[in-house]
């Protein structure tokens, strides 16, 4: 399958960390892995406008197999506006949006997974880039 039948990635962050992650995650892994992913800089949250670009994002990134929406908070306005503006099929939501997940993003086949697929295997790397090191 070509990359038209992908599934369609949309990372959504608070202030302009959406962009800034997404230009940190293809700095290291080079090439055009990431290319294809849309960030949307949310900054201080919900208004008219930040509804009408996710609204027509969510849209250009569905080629017919879905989209995984990563968002930086769950149940902030951002997420929430996300949910609302998406397609009411084939959308997968991860939170907690971080660099090690957009580093696993660029390492899946985005030609034979689900969007539900791609948010579970990044959510697992997220989760263990976390962790607290008490100090000795």
């Amino acid at each position: 399958m070509g990359s038209a039948q992908r599934v369609g990635t949309v990372i959504v962050g608070h202030g302009s960390t959406a962009t800034e992650l997404l230009a940190a995650a293809q700095g290291i892994v080079g090439g055009d892995a990431l290319g294809d992913v849309i960030a949307v800089d949310a900054g201080c949250g919900q208004t008219p406008e930040l509804s009408a670009t996710l609204c027509r994002v969510l849209a250009e990134a569905d080629r017919g197999r879905g989209v995984l929406l990563i968002v930086d908070l769950l149940g902030a306005s951002p997420c929430s506006c996300g949910l609302r503006e998406g397609p009411e099929e084939g959308l997968a939501l991860l939170s907690g949006l971080n660099l090690a997940m957009l580093l696993k993003l660029a390492s899946l086949d985005r030609d034979s997974m689900n969007p539900t697929e791609l948010a579970s295997a990044c959510a697992s790397s997220g989760q263990r880039s976390v962790t607290v090191r008490p100090s000795s």
